[in-house]
């Protein structure tokens, strides 16, 4: 029988330090991959890569350049970027291969879409504007626009295909986590959700202007009706906020 040795630790480092540095680079990364597959035989792959410990996006596909990724064009009321520094919309930029890739599909066509993650892998048959809506999210949660930050921790742990009570679930959970590490920095936290109203509104701002952008660069409607799903799921969210979310406190009843 083969005894296997154990391996010191300066052979350890000594053996790590060999590694080609892309492997690390490799480790540090949080991979998400999403595969259209259309009924014709067609099928697009899309992998959108983030840091592991911060959430921000490493890479995701760039599309060509375009008016419509302009900061000025159609830019958000509320937006505090500077033209000299972020010529283009952060998010817009990252968006522009859905736009390139879809603009000739129509929204309500069926796909077979899967996510591939580290951790598991989703499959579901939806309409293409659902598979949309949930990539759009990820993309432009992580894409640097100030008013979509806060969701960058909720995009490190991404959960396609969520439905409006797990979106609520996950965002004021996230938020409520977040206080706890304010709390322990001295700062005041907010349990109460008082700021989470102001966050979300800001977030249909962006989706407003978004999906401006969006229906003056396509074809079809796919893409802005995917912004205009995840505008809904934030009414709905602060709805259930403003309801004190009701809705699930009976699990929590002894």
């Amino acid at each position: 029988m083969t005894r296997l040795s154990a391996v010191s630790l300066p052979h350890f480092l000594l053996l790590a330090s060999m590694l080609p540095s892309q492997y690390w680079a490799w480790m540090a990364t949080t991979r998400i991959t999403y595969c259209f597959l259309f009924p014709d035989g067609r099928s697009r792959v899309y992998e959108v890569v983030l840091d592991a410990e911060t959430g921000r996006q490493v890479s995701v596909p760039l599309g060509s350049h375009h008016a419509w990724t302009d900061l000025e064009y159609e830019k958000c009321r509320h937006c505090p970027l500077k033209r000299e520094e972020h010529p283009e919309c952060p998010a817009a930029k990252n968006l522009a291969f859905v736009v390139d890739d879809f603009q000739l599909e129509q929204s309500f066509e069926k796909v077979l879409v899967e996510v591939v993650t580290a951790e598991r892998t989703y499959r579901k048959e939806v309409p293409i504007q659902d598979g949309l809506f949930s990539l759009v999210g990820l993309i432009m949660s992580t894409s640097a626009c100030p008013h979509l930050d806060f969701l960058r921790p909720m995009a490190r742990f991404h959960l396609p295909f969520s439905t409006s009570k797990e979106t609520t679930v996950r965002s004021v959970s996230f938020y409520l986590l977040r206080q706890y590490f304010a709390a322990k920095q001295g700062c005041e936290p907010d349990y109460r959700l008082t700021e989470l109203q102001r966050l979300y509104d800001a977030i249909g701002e962006v989706n407003l202007g978004m999906a401006a952008r969006m229906r003056s660069a396509s074809k079809t409607d796919a893409q802005a009706n995917a912004i205009v799903v995840l505008d809904l799921f934030a009414q709905l969210l602060l709805d259930q906020v403003n309801d004190k979310l009701s809705s699930f406190e009976m699990l929590f009843s002894s």
